[in-house]
């Protein structure tokens, strides 16, 4: 029973909507392309103990599950009866709650009436924080250290003073330290945005009557998530994933294994028949694999429980040491998305068995690219990261969407514009569109990638992290045909034309080379020809499928020329394909 609900329902949505609020004045005041363009940044509120309170909309939950241990790792550094407001700590160890070097964090203790109350926290991918390669996404990385600079918890304001000799070793570490220092100040505008707007909510209700509303909230989520989770047959499931390879050990397998154990109120999730943590960079850290776990299980629960502490709390997880998902320091780990979809790709097929409505076929994972240069001009290195997605897999009662990002990502989007890139670096997009013939073939159709292709217009270099499905492409399910692999082309159709592998670090472009991106796309659910005929002329017809593929893999005969069904050319095709043999 809960003692205030509208109360509650207010102190809530004051909340998400500070969170919101906090991600939007990030984002609009970053520097890196890829978070102004996309806003691949993450904000939300922790209570005085560390407990999640709120996130931003539409936060990834690979950011979340980072922040929420990273806190808990800053208070053993720094307690919070030392600190003081108007301080900020910096964060990024991998192995203390971190993402990788890249996603650095930020926290500020929000202090009402002399003592921590609250924080408020930020999480941005900045563009280059040192590493092997610009951007910090190193395809042949095999320990942290190639991928940048790692920070222990650190304060870099204290009492509202700058830490100038922290700032200082940042920057010196980038490659470009006038936009590692924007995003960070960026975020400082986030934080501090987030920590007036509580201060607000505390004059409003009183700090003890905040405290106690929050923990109210967090008890109503965690018993709404056992509510649903009771809704589910008991009983243990089984599934998998494979990975194409760590970009290290070319053609290796890598193999993520979940024993799924529903009980009466909780998930059990135990993944010791996974894989030992591999030499390249696809492992993931603790925060990154409680990611997977958690998306892949609301999932298949009432999406309006709101997400904070109370969510996590039904939930059990096995992650053993030293495998990919629980990997030891110092394993590389920014490809480490290969192994968290591949975690949510293992947990969906298991739970296929108890809510068969619900299955879905594999979907694409994230296509991710880096350039850099040298500015003729002014000397300086410039860099960018431009994350590509491709297609999701077919549902068990409808088609897969269309290039949508990674299922971990919500649906959700951090791709930029193409002018946005053409206007700040020496590149021009040539063509962005859907891969025809991309998506798998089944009853339910798997959602297309896409073929986008740029001209370098200076000499670059080129690191490309294909971070899975391109050699073992997203398979179907029910019958239902694999989407397609993605993959690098240079110079496509060319007499110079070279494919490059899925994951290659500082590959050199010259001027007026063109490099061509294709993303891998979701696998089909059912039997391709069990598919309406009608539903494939709607194909043919805005260019998804091809005539060739339509007969080819539906048994569907349409006509080149005025794009009309064939009805009885597509009735003989079926008869002939289900006759008996002879």
């Amino acid at each position: 029973m809960l003692s205030d609900p509208i109360s509650l329902a207010i102190v809530q949505n004051a909340f998400t909507t500070t969170a919101q609020e906090m991600g939007l004045s990030v984002v609009r005041s970053a520097y890196s392309t890829v978070v102004k363009e996309g806003g691949d940044a993450t904000s939300a509120i922790f209570d005085g103990r560390g407990r999640l309170v709120a996130q931003s909309v539409g936060a990834p939950l690979m950011h979340l599950s980072s922040l929420r241990p990273s806190l808990a790792e800053l208070l053993r550094d720094f307690p919070a009866e030392d600190m003081r407001e108007g301080d900020v700590f910096a964060f990024n160890d991998p192995y203390r709650g971190g993402i990788h070097s890249n996603d650095v964090m930020l926290f500020r203790p929000v202090c009402l009436g002399g003592r921590v109350e609250f924080f408020t926290a930020a999480l941005l991918h900045v563009a280059d924080i040192g590493g092997i390669a610009a951007g910090g996404l190193p395809a042949n990385a095999t320990e942290m250290y190639h991928e940048g600079l790692i920070l222990p918890p650190v304060p870099i304001q204290r009492a509202g003073e700058p830490q100038r000799d922290v700032l200082n070793i940042i920057a010196a570490n980038s490659r470009t330290p006038e936009k590692v220092l924007g995003d960070i100040r960026a975020m400082l505008a986030g934080v501090n945005v987030g920590a007036r707007r509580i201060g607000g909510l505390a004059q409003r209700y009183g700090v003890e009557r905040l405290g106690e509303l929050c923990s109210e909230l967090m008890d109503y989520s965690e018993l709404r998530t056992r509510q649903e989770i009771g809704k589910l047959p008991a009983g243990t499931q089984r599934g998998e994933f494979l990975i194409d390879d760590d970009g290290v050990e070319t053609g290796k397998d890598h193999r993520v294994q979940v024993e799924l154990e529903i009980g009466r109120d909780s998930i059990r999730a135990d993944f010791s028949g996974s894989d030992p943590q591999a030499r390249g960079p696809i492992n993931a850290a603790r925060s990154q694999s409680m990611s997977g776990v958690l998306f892949a299980v609301r999932c298949f629960l009432d999406p309006e429980i709101p997400v904070n502490e109370g969510v996590y709390r039904p939930l059990e997880v096995e992650l053993p040491y030293g495998t990919l998902v629980n990997p030891r320091p110092p394993a590389a780990c920014n490809a480490r998305m290969a192994t968290v979809m591949a975690i949510v790709e293992a947990i969906l097929q298991a739970f296929a068995g108890v809510a068969p409505h619900k299955a879905v076929a594999a979907s694409c994972n994230a296509h991710v690219y880096t350039l850099d240069g040298v500015d003729r001009e002014t000397g300086k290195v410039w860099t960018y990261l431009d994350p590509q997605f491709g297609g999701g897999g077919a549902r068990s009662d409808r088609d897969g969407l269309d290039v949508t990002a990674p299922l971990i990502f919500g649906g959700g989007s951090v791709a930029g514009t193409v002018e946005a890139y053409e206007i700040e670096y020496p590149v021009r997009f040539r063509r962005f569109e859907l891969w025809r013939d991309s998506g798998g073939a089944g009853r339910w159709r798997g959602g297309l990638g896409t073929r986008r292709e740029l001209e370098v217009l200076d000499d670059v270099r080129l690191t490309a992290r294909a971070t899975d499905r391109c050699r073992i492409p997203p398979p179907g399910i029910r019958g239902g045909r694999p989407g397609a692999g993605g993959g690098w082309i240079v110079n496509q159709d060319e007499a110079d034309e070279r494919v490059l592998p899925p994951k290659i670090t500082a590959h050199e472009l010259r001027r007026g080379e063109r490099l061509t991106m294709l993303t891998s796309a979701g696998g089909g659910c059912g039997e391709p020809w069990e598919r309406d005929p009608r539903r494939v002329l709607e194909d043919v017809r805005e260019g998804r499928v091809s005539v060739e593929a339509a007969r080819r893999d539906y048994g569907v005969a349409i006509d080149r020329r005025t794009l009309a069904l064939l009805d009885d050319d597509t009735r003989r095709l079926r008869a002939e394909r289900s006759a008996p043999e002879p």
